[in-house]
């Protein structure tokens, strides 16, 4: 290979490094307005950002005192893994992708209880069915953990116990919202926080397992109904049998506001 074409060759490649590395400017704004925590979305307008590859749209805002965060999807299969594999929200103090220190929830499935199992596998066979075990599996899930450096678990406390963090997830007309308020400083009243102060640059990321699905007990050979079966090409799940999610990992790089327009960019 002569010279040209090695010097070709590793432009090459360093343009498809510059590319894949490229980040996305976009605007976010400083908190000029009240938002509720309710589950429904409507306080994100103007401040979300829509990550086609993961069907998912995010959502920064803070103030002085608190980081908001909002994750919203279409994607009834999205929604499944989150409920059934869990979320964990992702602070960096240092804008990076540290896990330094996380808020999990929902939990996910914290193990096999027999009511649950039958909804679950009835789900795998019927849209309402589906509708009905997410609604079932929100009420139970009412805690929350605390993690720290390495994962380790700082705490786990029911949600409406863990002082200066909110979160609430809501499941209506066919939309997934979660929103998450946590404090940006630690005290003496809030022991747990993100660690920064307006203006800093943090790291934000939104990781949730790959899900793995399950055939129910008691079936064999040749699949679920609708999904198929052995080598068979069936959608299943309402046509999403081909398009199982692959494990939710979203990072961001968040130049937080100081009380006026600031950016925050992906990568």
């Amino acid at each position: 290979m002569n010279k040209f074409l090695v010097n070709l060759l590793i432009l090459s490649l360093a343009l498809i490094m510059l590319i894949g590395c490229s980040t996305l400017q976009l605007e976010s704004t400083w908190k000029d307005r009240d938002i509720t925590l309710d589950g429904k979305g409507g306080d994100w307008l103007g401040a979300k950002y829509y990550f086609e590859e993961s069907a998912v749209s995010v959502g920064l805002i803070n103030d002085d005192q608190y980081l908001y965060v909002s994750m919203m999807t279409e994607n009834p299969m999205i929604r499944a893994q989150i409920m059934r594999q869990g979320l964990t929200v992702w602070l960096d103090p240092k804008g990076g992708k540290n896990k330094s220190f996380g808020i999990k929830f929902p939990l996910g499935r914290q193990g096999g209880e027999p009511e649950e199992e039958r909804m679950e596998t009835r789900a795998m066979l019927d849209e309402m069915a589906r509708e009905e075990m997410m609604q079932r599996l929100q009420e139970l899930m009412t805690e929350l953990e605390v993690l720290g450096p390495d994962e380790e678990m700082l705490g786990r406390m029911d949600i409406d116990d863990a002082e200066g963090i909110e979160v609430k997830m809501r499941n209506a007309g066919g939309t997934f919202v979660y929103e998450l308020k946590i404090p940006l400083s630690t005290s003496e009243e809030y022991p747990f926080a993100v660690g920064v102060e307006p203006g800093d640059v943090i790291g934000v990321g939104f990781l949730s397992p790959k899900m793995q699905m399950q055939r129910p007990k008691g079936m064999r050979g040749g699949g679920m109904p609708g999904m198929g079966g052995q080598g068979g090409r069936g959608g299943g799940m309402g046509g999403m049998g081909r398009q199982m999610p692959q494990e939710l990992k979203i990072w961001a790089k968040v130049q937080l506001a100081s009380g006026s327009v600031a950016a925050f960019s992906f990568f």
